[in-house]
């Protein structure tokens, strides 16, 4: 499928609804929101708008190999993309970068990621004290602990948490909690029964025992830990939203304070989860899926 003109210039439009006030303030830099060569003239737009505005691209345009469409979006999409590598490899080649500064940081980070040769020597070492913390989880507390530890790192472990901007009031930002833990897409690929899906489970299972092989698990405990986390992760899922459900945002909307969180969870502590991230003991956020927590 190929979008040009007519997708983009709906767009502009819209940002232009939205942000006049701003623009009015800001100089014409005299370029165009899209290009007039892609139009096809010879058409009337009374009569064929789409062919159009889009003619000349339809025309001239093929979709690269990569990608099932392809259009101006995409073509924006990978200018930046093409940018960012090349800020990513400057820096990881700048040896001169002021220590502690942002080029530094994203230098050494990057050059970490695509150092393959101590990836492979170093195995599973690095994760090793992350492996201990878990290993001697022992209690409710324990594991409350641990997820909170894990969250702060980015890891949506068991569920999600983060802040985001009030569903009915934009000017506030507020915590969110939300469904999650799952590795795979939805909650479907775990609760389906058709054979497809069974295969799938299957497949995901084979994929854990190797992860845990190669950390080390002898290849009985290897498949044990990984049937224990597709059991984990199903119950999860029993729990949560489908995807349709996920679109309906007014019944995303629940906001609890202290007292309705204990009441939700009475086997969770949020106001230790909240004191683990940093945060104040007694606050208010959005809990976005209710029956997942229950």
């Amino acid at each position: 499928m190929r979008f040009s003109n007519f997708r983009l210039s709906a767009a502009l439009m819209l940002a232009l609804a939205i942000g006049l006030g701003v623009l009015a303030q800001t100089k014409s830099g005299g370029g165009r929101g899209f290009d007039p060569s892609r139009m096809d003239t010879a058409t009337s737009a009374c009569t064929d708008f789409y062919q159009f505005s889009n003619g000349n691209w339809l025309k001239t345009t093929e979709i690269p190999a990569a990608f099932a469409s392809w259009g101006s979006f995409n073509i924006l999409n990978e200018n930046n993309r093409k940018t960012l590598l090349t800020i990513l490899e400057e820096s990881s080649r700048n040896k001169a970068a002021k220590k502690g500064s942002n080029e530094q940081k994203i230098g050494d980070f990057y050059a970490t990621c695509i150092d393959e040769s101590r990836r492979e020597a170093e195995g599973g070492k690095p994760l090793q004290p992350e492996l201990e913390r878990i290993e001697k989880i022992k209690n409710v507390k324990d594991l409350q602990a641990q997820i909170a530890h894990m969250h702060r790192m980015g890891i949506p472990a068991l569920f999600g948490f983060g802040a985001l901007a009030d569903l009915k009031n934009s000017s506030q930002v507020i915590g969110f909690a939300g469904q999650g833990g799952l590795s795979l897409p939805t909650n479907e690929y775990y609760t389906n029964t058709d054979d497809k899906s069974k295969l799938l489970r299957e497949q995901f299972v084979q994929h854990m025992t190797r992860m845990f092989e190669l950390l080390g698990d002898k290849p009985e405990q290897a498949a044990a830990s990984a049937a224990t986390v597709l059991a984990v992760q199903t119950r999860l899922a029993q729990n949560s939203r489908n995807p349709v459900q996920l679109r309906d945002f007014s019944k995303q909307y629940n906001k609890m304070g202290m007292k309705q969180l204990g009441e939700l969870t009475p086997g969770f502590s949020w106001a230790d989860y909240f004191a683990a991230l940093g945060l104040a003991r007694d606050m208010e956020i959005n809990v976005a899926h209710p029956e997942f927590f229950q």
